[in-house]
């Protein structure tokens, strides 16, 4: 199952489904990692599934993804406006203030979050952050802590601004005292 331990949602849903549609066939996997991302992403141990970088070949950073995606028209996706990085709302590596801004912007997903943490029948409460559950991440106090936290993190995330994206992004998972996962940065 899905866990910040075991990255389950990158084997099981992009990984084998990608080796299992490709087969014996020869295939160019084109992975969007960019050239200030400090990680080589899936390499497949299948050698007819070739990996090709051409953010990194051709040395483009977060900003000039940014530039691209406007310069044609489709800008960044809406949920850029309060989160991080694309991936599941359900994400175990999204940071406290994205849960507390799913609240907000999906009340209804983080209600369904919230039951997912909810009691099971074998005895066994589930979190989706690490050493907190949602139900207590919204209580007025704490809500308003996650909000300070985040705010004290962007000012220092303003001071390391000539720093690399990897370093910035790393400032505010520090903050929050986890690991987050690489694979579903922008």
């Amino acid at each position: 199952m899905p866990s910040a331990i075991s990255r389950w949602c990158t084997v099981q849903l992009k990984i084998k489904p990608l080796e299992e549609f490709v087969g014996d066939d020869e295939a160019i996997s084109y992975i969007g990692i960019r050239a200030d991302e400090d990680r080589e992403g899936y390499i497949s141990a299948k050698d007819n599934i070739n990996p090709v970088y051409p953010f990194q070949e051709d040395g483009l950073i977060k900003e000039d993804i940014i530039n691209i995606l406007n310069d044609e028209g489709v800008g960044l996706p809406k949920y850029y406006e309060w989160r991080s990085r694309s991936g599941c709302f359900f994400c175990f590596f999204q940071r406290k203030i994205e849960w507390i801004r799913l609240s907000e912007v999906h009340p209804e997903l983080f209600e369904k979050a919230i039951q997912y943490e909810s009691d099971h029948r074998d005895g066994r409460r589930y979190s989706w952050s690490e050493r907190e559950f949602l139900v207590d991440m919204i209580k007025p106090e704490r809500k308003a802590q996650i909000i300070a936290d985040y705010k004290k993190a962007e000012a220092r995330i303003k001071k390391l601004s000539k720093k690399s994206l990897v370093d910035v992004l790393s400032a505010l998972d520090e903050e929050e005292g986890i690991e987050t996962c690489s694979v579903c940065h922008l």
